[in-house]
């Protein structure tokens, strides 16, 4: 499918037109991860608030609606819930990573097994094999890696509002400049390296640690159109979210003629049209970046083939026929 006269950008979207499966696999995957874990996070935060103690009293205060008997009320049915509250969220958000993990090694190996039949070799794409355990461990790392740097980046935003308000203002603003931007770019930084590495545990059948490694080299041999290749479909993504931006709310203005829970419904199925779209530019994507390392596999073959070695004999300048 891909020829060097093509961009990889156009054999992302090329690949989306000739499989359209691609994209429905990808929807299904992370759609039902997405209603899993909503479901799951408002079940545990309705069974906690369900345990809590309110009496008499507590209602009173709230009723009320004074910020000091509020805060005092509320002090008051939150007393010794906290550390429970912290304890079951990590396990919610320990399951649900676990759980993503699953979900993205099934569709990405899908995805990228598919992909990379349809921009390589004929002759290797009935060979390739899935990969899933190289690719759940890829996923898995940067599953952690994400909570680490987010982790990371609400304690450097929390350490500077904690500095300002003891009126040290120089270490909070370093401290929010610093630490919020490189939590960020260390964050998306080894994200993409993991989002990468699948890739070449299928197309190469290689461990996580070796794709690691491809990824870091592919980087470094096609930087530039990797980043004209990521700039492109950043620019794709931020026009799509600014102007789904608008028509999201573009329902508040039916205020006064519709109820409210149909204005919420169409909210929300403005909001799944973004998240399909985005999911579209994904896709598009990894097939950008399949294309990119299988045009760039069949220029080191040329490369090899073409390679100033020894001169050729007579035997191999003229083909041998078998005489009649």
């Amino acid at each position: 499918m891909a020829h060097p006269a093509h961009s990889p950008f156009h054999d992302g979207f090329a690949a989306l037109w000739h499989e359209p499966a691609l994209f429905a696999a990808e929807l299904t995957w992370r759609w039902c991860f997405g209603l899993v874990a909503w479901s799951l996070t408002i079940i545990s935060l309705g069974l906690f608030l369900d345990s809590l103690k309110v009496s008499s009293g507590d209602k009173f205060l709230l009723s009320t609606l004074q910020p000091p008997l509020l805060e005092g009320a509320l002090r008051h049915i939150f007393r010794g819930s906290l550390s429970r509250f912290l304890w079951e969220q990590a396990a919610l958000v320990v399951g649900l990573m676990l759980l993503w993990t699953f979900a993205a090694t099934a569709g990405r190996a899908a995805t990228l097994r598919r992909l990379v039949a349809m921009f390589g070799a004929e002759e290797n794409s009935h060979a390739m094999s899935w990969e899933f355990a190289p690719i759940f461990v890829l996923n898995l790392l940067r599953a952690v890696w994400t909570l680490i740097a987010t982790a990371a980046l609400l304690v450097s935003l929390v350490g500077a509002f904690v500095l300002a308000h003891n009126q040290r203002p120089i270490r909070a603003a370093l401290l929010l400049a610093f630490g919020t931007a490189l939590s960020w770019a260390f964050g998306v930084m080894l994200n993409w390296f993991f989002g990468l590495a699948p890739l070449f545990c299928v197309r190469n059948r290689i461990p996580a640690s070796e794709a690691l490694a491809q990824s870091v080299e592919f980087l470094s041999r096609q930087a530039g159109r990797l980043f004209g290749i990521g700039f492109v479909f950043a620019l794709l993504r931020l026009v799509w979210a600014g102007t789904m931006f608008f028509v999201v709310f573009a329902p508040l203005e039916l205020a006064h003629h519709v109820a409210r829970g149909w204005i919420v419904l169409l909210m929300a199925l403005v909001a799944l049209l973004y998240f399909a779209g985005a999911d579209l530019l994904y896709v598009a994507r990894l097939g950008a970046y399949a294309s990119l390392a299988e045009d760039e596999s069949h220029s080191v073959e040329a490369a090899e083939e073409w390679s100033p070695g020894e001169p050729p004999t007579v035997m191999d300048a003229v083909p041998l026929v078998e005489p009649t």
